[in-house]
């Protein structure tokens, strides 16, 4: 799967269900991380922050089917948002410490992904604080918020995946796709697509 297409799924995989209810390479010598290295280290936080995502998204699921007060709700819903905050700036800081890849382009590749990651921190940030608005004193409006921040969420994450997909146009990424369709990390989003 290639690269570029391989961060689409991710974001299209950790986009939050609650609402509803690459990589290295190359012959020719480049500076930067080996390829298979970087693959292993950007799929891996990936794949933790994307697990960490769904986890989130069930507990949170469970939460709100089990609970009526719409404070305590509202609570567990920020907690929930602030957690993802925090994974997503975790993923964000493993994927710089990767590095550039040693691949042609290598540099620009690396601050795309970064920049595109950035974004996706930067969603969760937008909703912790639209969420801390969301009014308490009527069910139907609070259902609105909270269905309305979900779908803004997935929004973003589908257009930062779509922009992505995008970059495959932009960069020869054979190497980095070549590294990725070996790495164990990266097996859980190339068999979802």
């Amino acid at each position: 799967m290639p690269l570029f297409r391989l961060l689409a799924v991710v974001l299209s995989v950790s986009t939050l269900a609650f609402a509803a209810a690459g990589c290295g390479g190359g012959g020719t010598s480049y500076s930067g991380t080996k390829p298979e290295t970087w693959s292993a280290s950007v799929c891996g936080a990936l794949n933790t922050w994307a697990t960490s995502l769904k986890a989130g998204s069930q507990s949170l699921s469970a939460d709100l089917r089990n609970s009526k007060d719409l404070k305590s709700v509202k609570a567990r819903f920020i907690v929930f948002l602030k957690d993802a905050e925090r994974s997503t700036e975790t993923m964000v800081n493993d994927v710089k410490a990767a590095g550039a890849p040693a691949v042609k382009d290598g540099k620009a590749i690396q601050s795309d992904l970064e920049n595109g990651l950035t974004e996706a921190r930067s969603s969760f940030q937008r909703a912790v604080a639209d969420a801390q608005k969301l009014r308490t004193d009527d069910p139907q409006a609070f259902t609105t918020g909270v269905t309305g921040l979900g779908q803004q969420i997935q929004q973003e994450l589908t257009t930062i995946g779509q922009d992505f997909n995008n970059l495959s146009s932009k960069y020869d990424a054979s190497d980095l796709d070549k590294a990725t369709s070996k790495q164990a990390a990266c097996k859980p989003f190339t068999s979802s697509g």
